[in-house]
């Protein structure tokens, strides 16, 4: 019998993501999910920086624990070692979401059941190689039987140093990688500097912003302006209570509600807010 498996060659992978779109092209993936995604994590420092890149997928293991936690066996693995799923059981909990380690099944948008890389099985059972495999243009993802002494895949394995994603983890992974760095086969590897990410930082506001007063006023944050009713009515969009203020529902307020230090959601809150009242 078959032991079907994976071998993505990162020394060779040009992160052109003809893989990724061959798996959508092939199994009708929708928008926004993928079965095979092309990882990449830049190391060092200019000018010596290098950029490594990493094929990513179900990693149909020899012990699945997406498999073992099915409660309606939705998942399942074939005799020839492959992992495959059946929608028309799946029932959607997203047990098996939780149990795999590698972040390889999601939930399908169009029908709510778990999806995953499935080894191409309707092209395997024709004697056919996965999608991702025909479309490399690097020869980059090696698949077939490993126990085949002889095959390609049983043949490179032997012959290079190869590793595997979380094998802590006690799953038995069969997607091996040759030239793995650890920066991508662990992203805990990777060196967080604080700028390496947008939105991290809170900048200063530029400009003086105004609070509102109620009843259209307005003066400098650290100066309010008194309202008519007195200070518990003042409304700023400083947080989500502040919208409901005092005054009873459906009664429009006299102005609108100004931003003093707000983000992009209490953008959107007061936007909602003015929109409901009729406020300009």
């Amino acid at each position: 019998m078959m032991n079907y498996g994976f071998l993505i060659r990162n020394d060779r992978c040009i992160g052109c993501h003809a893989c990724s779109t061959a798996c959508k092209s092939e199994n009708e993936v929708p928008l926004g999910v993928n079965r095979t995604w092309v990882k990449y994590v830049e190391t060092g420092a200019y000018p010596d920086v290098a950029r490594h890149f990493q094929v990513t997928r179900c990693n149909h293991c020899a012990n699945p624990p997406c498999v073992r936690i099915c409660p309606v066996t939705a998942m399942y693995q074939r005799d020839d070692g492959i992992v495959e799923f059946d929608p028309d059981v799946c029932i959607g909990c997203k047990a098996c979401l939780q149990a795999c380690p590698y972040d390889a099944i999601y939930i399908d948008p169009d029908s709510g059941t778990a999806a995953k890389c499935h080894y191409c099985a309707h092209r395997t059972d024709l004697g056919m190689e996965p999608a991702c495999v025909v479309v490399c243009p690097e020869h980059a993802i090696i698949a077939g039987d490993l126990d085949d002494p002889i095959s390609e895949i049983s043949r490179m394995i032997a012959a290079s140093h190869v590793t595997v994603r979380k094998p802590e983890q006690g799953t038995s992974p069969k997607l091996f990688y040759t030239e793995g760095q650890e920066v991508t086969l662990t992203p805990t590897a990777v060196d967080r500097t604080p700028d390496s990410f947008m939105w991290a930082d809170v900048l200063p506001l530029h400009g003086e912003l105004s609070e509102s007063s109620g009843d259209g006023a307005s003066g400098p944050p650290d100066k309010p302006v008194p309202t008519k009713s007195g200070p518990s009515t003042k409304r700023t969009a400083s947080s989500g209570a502040a919208l409901r203020a005092s005054q009873k529902q459906g009664v429009p307020s006299a102005g609108p509600i100004m931003i003093g230090e707000g983000r992009m959601a209490e953008n959107m809150v007061q936007v909602a807010y003015n929109a409901q009242h009729h406020i300009p």
